[in-house]
Parts: C-alpha cells; structure tokens; sequence
C-alpha cells in the first residue's frame, strides 16, 4: 500500500478575490504545505487549492494544548 502524496492543483482565482478566504481551499497547517507553494511556483501558477489533496483534512491548526506544559506552580518563595 502506497503512501498519499500531496496532489495541490491549480486554482483560478475568482473576479473578486478579496471575498473568499484562503482557509476555504488551503490547509495552511499541513505539513506538506511549503512543499505545495514551491511546486505552484515552479508550476508558474497564480495560485493553487488543496481541495483534491487526500490529506486536505489531516493536520489541523495547532491548538493551546500544544504549547501547554506541566510545570509546578510558582510559590514565589526562592
């Protein structure tokens, strides 16, 4: 069984484009993603959707749970 691979796919932009979102057709948070803008720039194309992608919902926005730790609350004693 293979592996997916990131498939991003070339997006036209729509006549006013200031009224979409890039979170619509992008997952800005995948891990793949700056390997998608570099093939859309060698592609020479305006701009790209991840809509087709098999892992557009895997990786979601990190959350305070990650940044979260547990560390022993300070007493304010030295």
């Amino acid at each position: 069984m293979s592996c997916p691979q990131p498939r991003p796919t070339e997006f036209r932009l729509p006549m006013r484009a200031e009224s979409f979102s890039v979170e619509d057709h992008r997952n800005v948070h995948c891990r793949f993603y700056g390997g998608c803008i570099d093939m859309a720039v060698r592609e020479d194309w305006d701009s790209f959707t991840c809509a087709k992608c098999p892992m557009f919902q895997q990786d979601a926005a990190p959350g305070a749970d990650q940044y979260a730790f547990n560390q022993p609350a300070d007493t304010g004693r030295p």
